[in-house]
């Protein structure tokens, strides 16, 4: 077990952590006022990482346990969000201002983890919000990696995955599609040396090549994995709605619409996605209701 004290400043590491526990009942996060725990595959073995925090203090309580215990404390500072820069971030036209001042200690946090994200993001594909927590529920339950000194376990590894057919996933509630893009992916991640699994480019180029895996998935890898400030998650059903709701007060948007709307504000786009979110931007009930379904990686 490892334990250390990081300065936190300004960032509010519960907005910044929370897409990390976006799917109710993952069995691989916790996340509670003032503490977050989270189990994952590091390249030095299974790993969990503790974190707690008063908000009144500029600090937080860093343990890490498991194998990967050493890899995960190197990382922590990037997993809370710090290593990431707002400077230059300074809207001036209502309402991101104002959302902006009261969430102004949103940071996008970069796990690091890109096999545990990538599965993570492949079960949501294309199904409700409902549907994709329950798969990742049973799938990491039956399948997942214990971590020695945790009550968390992190995902299936890779390579066990690689070497199932689609069929043993359907009792998970993957289709034969979603099973099928989660075993070519888990065969892609598992030859790539563990030098590559840090290179968000060879990463992208590796899974650029898998069926099934398209804008939507990387978008999603590029923000949550790697945290990039700048991207724009494309191909989802909700999110141009919710942009165009918040900066022009449009009730409908798609992807053309809201990336013209997010232009002015390069390098910080995901950032102004990140607000929408957090300020609970909707469009009005009486607008065309948004479908159930997403339109992920077609």
């Amino acid at each position: 077990m490892r334990e250390t004290s990081l300065e936190t400043g300004e960032v509010d590491l519960s907005l910044a952590l929370a897409p990390l526990a976006m799917l109710p009942g993952d069995p691989t996060v916790r996340l509670a006022p003032g503490r977050f725990v989270r189990s994952t595959l590091t390249p030095e073995g299974p790993g969990t990482i503790a974190v707690a925090w008063d908000p009144a203090e500029p600090r937080a309580r860093v343990r890490t346990t498991g194998p990967g215990e050493e890899w995960l404390a190197r990382r922590a500072a990037a997993l809370l969000g710090l290593a990431d820069d707002a400077t230059g971030f300074a809207p001036d036209a209502e309402p991101l201002r104002s959302i902006w001042s009261r969430f102004r200690g949103d940071r996008i946090s970069a796990s690091c983890t890109p096999w545990h994200d990538l599965a993570f993001f492949i079960v949501q594909q294309r199904v409700t919000r409902e549907s994709a927590a329950q798969s990742w529920r049973q799938l990491v339950s039956a399948l997942g990696t214990p971590v020695p000194g945790s009550s968390l376990p992190a995902p299936p590894e890779a390579a066990d995955i690689a070497r199932l057919t689609y069929d043993a996933l359907h009792r998970f509630g993957l289709e034969r599609r979603r099973a099928e893009v989660l075993i070519a992916a888990a065969r892609t991640m598992s030859r790539l040396p563990t030098d590559a699994l840090a290179d968000h480019a060879r990463v992208d180029r590796a899974l650029g090549a898998v069926r099934g895996i398209g804008p939507w998935t990387l978008s999603c890898l590029a923000t949550a994995t790697w945290g990039d400030a700048d991207t724009v998650i494309t191909g989802d059903s909700g999110i141009p709605s919710m942009v165009s709701w918040m900066l022009a007060r449009e009730p409908r948007g798609d992807d053309a619409r809201m990336l013209a709307l997010l232009e002015p504000y390069r390098p910080h786009r995901y950032r102004v996605i990140r607000l929408a979110f957090a300020s609970g931007s909707r469009p009005p009930r009486q607008a065309p209701r948004v479908p159930d379904q997403p339109i992920r990686d077609r």
